[in-house]
Order: structure tokens, then sequence, then C-alpha cells
């Protein structure tokens, strides 16, 4: 007989210390008698369509129930199944794992250990006059999106499902902030850890969250897309660090799947307690394995890049290091560039992360004020709306090409580096309308012939009294980046210093940004 009824709070009183969690993974499925209709929900098939895609793949085969019930019967509990790794999560001994190896239908056997979540530091009230006078900070915020773009075309996020993961939810649904999803356009929710429907109750991270991508507050947004349909899932226990959260995030991203959800946005991540810098490659932790998957099958996960910028771990957390998944940075509010606390890359293999960033630092309300909260939690949100409005405007755009659109109207493009990705998305440019003022600009120069070694540096030619920031980097010949900076010029420099490129070797690639101007250099 199955334990399938044993949720995690009931199993932890009977798990002993000598007693771990693991994934078998099975050899096989049942390939027959799979019926997609009544597995997916109607948004999903018509997902499917919209973007080309198979109806189900072997990936949304079942689990075979019989292999599951010998293996269950072997172990102390079992906590569930996923179909896109086949396999059964179980908590067991070391002698019973061992016997469960010995099953011909057992192709493999993952010990699960521990992992973290990345987490920032409401309740219905009336809108005073005082409050009232603060609310334009919201349009602010997401102007600095290009949201005027947006309204001015009634861009919305309509039609477009959104899954929320997170660890709770509080009061969302009388919440002034984001009440107004709970007329007509929540789908549902699910609480992973209790194994029963979402109750709207918990940590308020996630009303948070929910309020950067839908929220909308009198007659300001607080997020770009206030029109998504929802669907919500509570994959986290609490603030502090829990062993099961990883397959949990899985299983509730192919749910997310299952019922037709076009983005994930995961403001969660997971870091040294589990993982080292070493398995930032995409595909060495499960979970980074199910974000690649998921855009495979349509579903694009947008992640924190993780808050690690000022501890010891300092870079992305997973699975913001999967290629497929979008990973988003802070900005800082005051000064346009990585807020300090903003994880930074890259992946292993040197590719970009995080790809784009957004404002990190922003206001919410709390109570009858306004309240400045941190995080990249709140960025990735923010991107999230910006992809629902772009998927609105063409519902077609698979995973890949909807990730490569929102880089290539970012503020920075096609200027990159480890710390802002591509920059901050931009409406403006999505819409081919993009303007960048004259007052000021860079040059390149060579060094003197004069001079045994060949060298270049590059002169700011200062035209107005206002700070700016130039961004730069040396790419080398084989495509990765030797070192990145950005120099602020403020109103006190009397004079433009010039910048020198040092050790450069043939092959090498200079690039400068400054105000939408964007150069690049070979080195013969």
């Amino acid at each position: 007989m199955r334990k399938f009824t044993l949720f995690f709070f009931i199993s932890l009183s009977t798990i002993g210390f000598a007693q771990n969690r693991y994934l078998v993974v099975f050899k096989d499925k049942i390939e027959v008698g799979f019926n997609p209709i009544t597995y997916f929900d109607t948004a999903a098939i018509k997902s499917f369509e919209l973007q080309g895609l198979p109806k189900y793949d072997w990936y949304d085969l079942p689990v075979n129930s019989n292999y599951m019930d010998v293996v269950s019967d072997q172990v102390d509990s079992v906590r569930f199944d996923l179909r896109w790794f086949n396999g059964l999560v179980v908590y067991g001994t070391s002698h019973q794992i061992n016997e469960v190896k010995q099953f011909y239908f057992v192709k493999e056997i993952i010990k699960l250990g521990d992992s973290g979540v990345i987490l920032s530091n409401d309740r219905k009230n009336a809108i005073n006059v005082k409050l009232e006078k603060q609310l334009p900070v919201f349009d602010w915020q997401l102007e600095t999106m290009g949201n005027s773009y947006f309204k001015s075309k009634n861009i919305d996020g309509s039609g477009i499902r959104v899954c929320v993961l997170d660890v709770g939810f509080p009061d969302v649904d009388t919440y002034l902030i984001t009440q107004h999803i709970f007329k007509g356009n929540y789908i549902e929710g699910w609480d992973f850890i209790r194994g029963k429907p979402l109750r709207f109750k918990g940590n308020k991270h996630g009303q948070q969250v929910l309020s950067f991508i839908a929220g909308k507050l009198d007659t300001h947004q607080v997020g770009l897309a206030p029109k998504i349909e929802l669907l919500l899932a509570r994959t986290e226990l609490m603030l502090t660090e829990k062993k099961f959260e990883e397959e949990v995030w899985i299983k509730a991203v192919e749910w997310a799947h299952q019922k037709g959800a076009r983005l994930v946005n995961s403001s969660l991540g997971y870091n040294s307690r589990k993982h080292n810098h070493n398995e930032l490659d995409g595909k060495t932790a499960l979970i980074s394995r199910a974000g690649n998957l998921a855009a495979r099958k349509g579903l694009l996960v947008i992640n924190a890049a993780g808050n690690e910028g000022d501890n010891n771990w300092k870079r992305i957390v997973v699975p913001a290091d999967a290629d497929s998944v979008l990973a988003v940075g802070a900005i800082d509010d005051k000064i346009g560039v990585r807020a300090s606390f903003s994880s930074y890359g890259p992946s292993k293999y040197l590719r970009i992360k995080p790809n784009v960033c957004a404002l990190g630092s922003v206001y919410i309300l709390s109570g009858k004020k306004l309240k400045l909260i941190n995080g990249t939690s709140f960025a990735a949100p923010l991107v999230t709306g910006f992809a629902a409005c772009v998927l609105q405007i063409d519902p077609t755009l698979k995973p890949y090409d909807l990730m490569d659109k929102i880089q290539k109207v970012s503020s920075l493009y096609p200027y990159y580096d480890y710390s802002h990705g591509y920059g901050v998305p931009q409406a403006s440019k999505l819409f081919n309308e993009v303007i960048f003022e004259d007052t000021a600009s860079v040059v390149l120069l060579k060094s003197p012939n004069y001079l045994k070694k060949e060298y270049y540096y590059f002169k700011y030619r200062k035209k107005s009294d206002e700070s700016t920031h130039i961004f730069y980097h040396i790419q080398s010949k084989e495509g990765y980046l030797k070192s990145y900076h950005v120099i602020k010029f403020d109103t006190n420099n009397s004079i433009s210093p010039n910048i020198n490129f040092d050790e450069l070797e043939k092959g090498d690639t200079i690039r400068v940004w400054h105000r939408g101007t964007y150069f690049e250099k070979t080195i013969k």
C-alpha cells in the first residue's frame, strides 16, 4: 500500500537522524493510454498550440504506479513523485535504500541534501490623503521600465497565465494592492507543503512579490501586468532553510505546466547549504535541470539572482544558473548600478548571469504608509510583469525567443556584464521608440605611434553638469569577460580622466556603453 497521504510535517516526527531524502529514478514509464485532455488544463493545451509544441511528450507520462507501490513498501515514507524526472522522493535509511537499489526497474538513486532560500526582509487599509500624495512613487518605479508605453497601447498582461512560487500569500484576496486579481483572474492555488488547497496565510514575502507583478492601488499600478491569470503555489515552509525545498519547487513547476502557465516567478534560490560554486553550471542541480526542461516545454522561469553579493557566497544561486532560466539581478535606485546585495555571475562556464536586472529597492504598502524593501526578490517580479506584457503582444513566442527578446530590449544591450546582464528591460525599445539625450560622449583612442607597445584608452567628453556612468568590458577571444567596470563621472570632476586598458592581447574586444551610445573595438 502506498503512503502518499504522509506529508512532511507528519513524517518529520518519525524520521530519525539516520534517515535521508532520496530521489529514486526509474528506468522506464508506461507509454500507452495517456490522455492529455484529462491531465492538462485547457489553457495548457492552448499554450502548446500557440507555441507550436506537442500536446505532451515523454516527460508528461505518469510515473509507473506499480514501481511506486514496491518502493513505497520498502521505505519509511514517500513525499511525492516527479514526472519530469521519472522518480519518487522518499525518506529512508541507508539500509532501505540499498535494498531499493536492487530492484530491476531502478535506474539510479540521487541523495537529496540540504538547501536554502533567498528571501527579503499588510493588510487591507483605506487610502488616506497623506498616503495618496506618496503613490506616484509606484508610477516612477514602473517608469524605469517604460510603463507609459504599455499603458498607451493597453498592454497589461491580459490573458497570460503566471504562476508565483513562494513561502506564503497572506490576505492577497483582500489586500488593497492585489484584491482586484481575485475578481475573476485567479485560477487556482496549491500548498505543496501541506498537500492541500492554498490558504491565504503565511509570510508576507509572496504577497509582496505578487504586488510587483500584478498589483495596483487606486489609479496607480504597482506591477506592469495587473490583468494576468494567476496561479499560486506555496513551496517553502518558512524563512529558514529546509531540506526538502528544491524537489517541492520542481513539483510546483510541473503543476504550473499542467495548469497552462506561460511564466513562473521564483523569487527563491538555493546556495551554499547544499551547493558549491563548481555546481553553477546549469545542469548539476536538479532544480536547474528542471528550469531548463520547463523552457523546452513552453514555460519560462524568471528567477531572482540572489541576495548574496555582500556575503561569502557572492554568486548567483540555483536555479538562476540554468541557461534557459531568466536570472534577474537588482540595481540600486539611487545610483542605477548593481545593488551591493545583488548576486553576480557568471555561471561556471562563464555564461552571462544575471541575464537582466531591475530595481531592487522598492516601495510597498504597509499599513497606512509606504515601506522600502530590498532584494532581488522584487526585481524578478518586475521583470515577470514585463514578460507578461511581451507575451500579450505576441503569445506565440517560445521561452527561448521571449528570453532573447527581453535581453535585446534591455537598457545596455548589446553591452553586457556579469553584474547587470543586459540591463533593465525597456518598453520603449520594444516599440522602437527609444530616445537618448546627447549630453556626453566617449571616444576610443589608440596609443601614439612612437610607443613600442600598442594600447587603447577612452576619453570622456563632458557636455553637461549631470553625473553619469560609463560601462565597459574587455572580452577575450574565447568569448568570456576578462574584466568589466562601471565608471562614474560626477559633477565635481573638473577634468575628464582617461581610462587605460592594460594588458590587452590580440583578439580581445573592448566594448563601451554610455547613454545609449555603444561601440566596440577588437585588437588586431
